[in-house]
């Protein structure tokens, strides 16, 4: 009887495809928040499905390989199917890259309608480095060898960069991507812990916000198992690539969708209960978090405008963007406050 074949394909596609689905859910919750309450999409939304569409054509990619024999020794895949697997490889790797920062890229958009000052610039200045450092990643594939086919046909007669750039920058892009996910889920903290609420939900929305540290450890270990690009048997030992690499979008995806996800969940919870003394957070100030988030509401837009409006200056607004998070409203607090507190109200009584 004859051993069976050493495969890691079944498994690689599996973890792939049920990551791609499940983060999709968390997407799809969010838009439907949104879309729920008559609010425009943002550009952080675009993005983001922008980010997960690029994961199901990664996902697609990653079947079609495994079809063929990825996730096998190439001693075990028929020779005719080596090369097509090499071009997939070499096509899913840069679709990774967009689908990965991307996401990335989204939340640090979504966080600009929280920030001002050097805050603010500080979350530029991650978008667009996160940005500049995938693309080098993403087109080095491509550009590392004359003619282009050689890249997945060594037996094509051309050049090659030194098989290390490749790698060693793709561990560098790891790491700048898992540095800027610390930084983009840590910042929110700074915000929150200035608003007027209780602790108990500075702590729960400051989690929901922060789950971004998953990606930039899943990040960390995808720059660490980088190095099997360069062992020879990649069909078979990339499985740990493969996966990490999905897992990171994955996480990125839904740590920038929980946020919403948690207060449409508080949101059911406080319509149901009929105790005036609850201590969930009021209805209205869960519908600014949302509004925040993830965009102007479809009605009433003009007159919303006034309520995302930045304060004109911290002195009359001690708690910055307060009304987008805080657990309490205080009507004692003039000027600026009351003229968001009055816009919202007027924006929900026409919807």
């Amino acid at each position: 009887m004859a051993s069976e074949v050493p495969n890691n394909g079944p498994f690689i596609i599996g973890v792939t495809w049920w990551l791609c689905f499940f983060c999709g859910g968390f997407l799809t919750i969010r838009l439907y928040a949104k879309i729920s309450r008559h609010q425009w999409l943002w550009w952080d939304d675009y993005v983001l499905i922008f980010s997960w569409t690029m994961f199901f054509i990664e996902s697609i990619i990653t079947q079609l390989g495994t079809n063929l024999g990825f996730g096998k020794h190439y001693y075990n895949i028929p020779s005719a199917n080596l090369l097509t697997i090499a071009l997939y490889t070499s096509i899913g790797a840069s679709i990774s890259c967009f689908a990965s920062t991307g996401s990335k890229i989204s939340w640090g958009i979504s966080l600009l309608r929280l920030t001002e000052g050097y805050c603010e610039v500080f979350v530029w200045f991650a978008i667009v480095t996160l940005f500049m450092v995938m693309i080098p990643s993403a087109l080095l594939t491509w550009i590392q060898c004359t003619p282009i086919e050689k890249v997945w046909n060594t037996y094509v007669a051309g050049r090659c960069l030194d098989a290390s750039i490749p790698v060693n920058y793709g561990i560098f892009n790891a790491a700048w991507c898992a540095v800027m996910d610390f930084a983009l889920a840590l910042l929110p903290w700074k915000l929150i812990w200035k608003l007027q609420m209780r602790t108990k939900e500075k702590i729960g929305v400051g989690i929901a916000m922060s789950l971004g540290i998953l990606s930039g450890v899943c990040a960390i270990v995808k720059g660490v198992y980088m190095v099997e690009l360069r062992q020879q048997d990649f069909y078979f030992n990339g499985k740990d690539l493969a996966i990490w690499t999905a897992v990171e979008t994955a996480t990125a995806i839904i740590a920038a969708s929980l946020p919403v996800f948690r207060a449409l969940l508080k949101e059911a919870i406080s319509t149901r209960s009929n105790n005036a003394g609850s201590d969930e957070m009021p209805l209205a100030h869960l519908t600014n978090v949302l509004r925040t988030i993830g965009g102007t509401p479809l009605k009433s837009r003009r007159r919303s405008l006034k309520m995302w409006s930045k304060p004109a200056s911290r002195g009359t607004d001690p708690g910055s963007d307060t009304g987008t998070l805080s657990d309490k409203t205080d009507d004692a607090v003039p000027g600026m406050w009351q003229t968001r507190i009055l816009a919202a109200e007027s924006a929900r009584a026409s919807v």
